[in-house]
């Protein structure tokens, strides 16, 4: 296994799951009819997939910035409350 390709693989999927799950957080701060519960519940997963990436990093002698999780910090980014400029931009 290419150690190069395995750390790009890790900085790539962390990249990726923190943006779907501020996605998700726009989607539930702004929901459609209809999917109120599935956008809460999609947030509650990312929180808890992005938490665990970050708790575990640590086990490893990983820094959050090897795995592209640093700047996001879920219980503020995924469980507060929209911004007044969220709330009004559709």
């Amino acid at each position: 296994m290419n150690n190069e390709n395995f750390k790009n693989y890790i900085r790539y999927i962390g990249n990726l799951i923190k943006e779907q799950a501020i996605q998700a957080k726009k989607d539930e701060d702004n929901p459609k009819p209809g999917f109120e519960d599935y956008n809460k519940g999609a947030v509650m997963a990312y929180y808890s997939v992005i938490s665990t990436l970050k708790n575990q990093a640590r086990f490893f002698d990983l820094e959050e910035e090897d795995i592209s999780l640093a700047d996001i910090n879920p219980e503020i980014d995924l469980f507060a409350a929209p911004k007044k400029s969220d709330t009004n931009s559709k």
